[in-house]
């Protein structure tokens, strides 16, 4: 499977595979324990690791409520080490934007690094609810941080695109302004791969919505062609859309 480290791209663990086959069908399984249990997968969640490194080109096709598109060619590249992983998104430059580069370093037990370069320039301090390029990915998204955050609960149990899945509420201690307050992420039980997501602000009002798309069988494996992100107050819809037959 892709594993690129970005909302909905399941982050290495397996779960597209399972996903993309209808015929197995489990149980919704109750929570006993709605804090115990959303602390363990938000750990799982941190820790899943690529287990090879990868790269692979695409684009991001940016949609605005009246419909006109911009595409931005887009490479991600993983790269593992023994003790950590980094996820590079880079853009080239297009549509008068500069190219832009991502480098996100996930460290088991610890905090994401982020280096952000805009052009020639680095990016400092780097401000997680930026969006990357001109799309509606934040770099936060991109870094799935909100499986960082202390509060994290399994709040029910229910099907979600015909999986059995727990929904997963992670809360932010302390929200920006116009930022994520809350997150839920929908995951699969079987698997461990999340299928869809929502932001709200401290409001309580919606945000966005990310959801997985089309799936492709690449080497006898399912893969996730792409993903989208829809800005619920702009109205834009960003997709992320990866040429699997060019895998490298």
């Amino acid at each position: 499977m892709i594993p690129v480290a970005i909302l909905f791209l399941l982050v290495g663990l397996g779960a597209v595979s399972s996903a993309a086959d209808s015929r197995t069908q489990p149980n919704v399984a109750p929570i006993l324990d709605p804090k115990k249990e959303g602390a363990e997968l938000a750990v799982k969640l941190r820790s899943a690791a690529p287990a090879e490194n990868s790269e692979f080109s695409g684009f991001l096709k940016i949609t605005e409520r009246d419909g006109k598109q911009t595409f931005l060619p887009i490479i991600s590249r993983i790269s593992v080490t023994p003790t950590n992983w980094f996820a590079l998104y880079r853009t080239a430059p297009t549509n008068g934007l500069a190219a832009e580069t991502l480098i996100i370093t996930h460290r088991p037990g610890m905090s994401n690094i982020y280096a952000w370069t805009k052009g020639t320039s680095v990016v400092a301090p780097v401000q997680l609810s930026e969006p990357f390029s001109a799309s509606d990915f934040w770099l936060l998204d991109l870094g799935l941080e909100f499986f960082h955050w202390p509060q994290q609960r399994a709040i029910r149990a229910e099907m979600s695109r015909g999986r059995a899945c727990r929904v997963l509420e992670s809360v932010n201690p302390a929200p920006a302004a116009g930022g994520y307050a809350r997150v839920l992420s929908w995951i699969d039980n079987e698997t461990g791969g999340i299928l869809q997501a929502e932001a709200y602000d401290r409001q309580g009002r919606l945000l966005k919505k990310f959801k997985l798309g089309k799936i492709q069988k690449v080497q006898d494996q399912w893969q996730v062609r792409d993903l989208s992100i829809r800005n619920d107050e702009t109205r834009r819809q960003t997709e992320l859309q990866f040429d699997l037959q060019n895998k490298r």
